[in-house]
């Protein structure tokens, strides 16, 4: 099998085993989905595939993904300015030396 498409509620999901530019020698399952501006490489083909088991396989890619969109994003500070955290038992702030009776 080398393409599938199918209806899931409003959006209809087309799917192609192709290979890519950084992995030629490897076929992944390009999907592309109304309402999308791009494609997705979802995951490998396997042997077995077949419209039985890829489609819940795609459309439980595609809920996950819309799920990780909804997500908040998360704000992390500069690598350089993070201060370590304290260890169990430390007091004072990061780089100080606890100090010793």
């Amino acid at each position: 099998m080398k393409a599938l498409e199918f209806q899931e509620g409003d959006r209809t999901f087309t799917c192609k085993a192709e290979s890519s530019p950084a992995t030629p020698d490897t076929l992944w399952w390009w999907v592309s989905i109304t309402g999308e501006s791009q494609r997705y490489a979802a995951f490998r083909t396997q042997d077995g595939d077949a419209p039985l088991n890829l489609r819940p396989r795609i459309v439980a890619y595609y809920s996950q993904m819309v799920a990780d969109r909804a997500r908040p994003r998360e704000i992390r500070g500069h690598w350089g300015r993070r201060q370590s955290a304290a260890k169990p038992g430390e007091t004072g702030s990061a780089g100080e030396s606890p100090e010793k009776p």
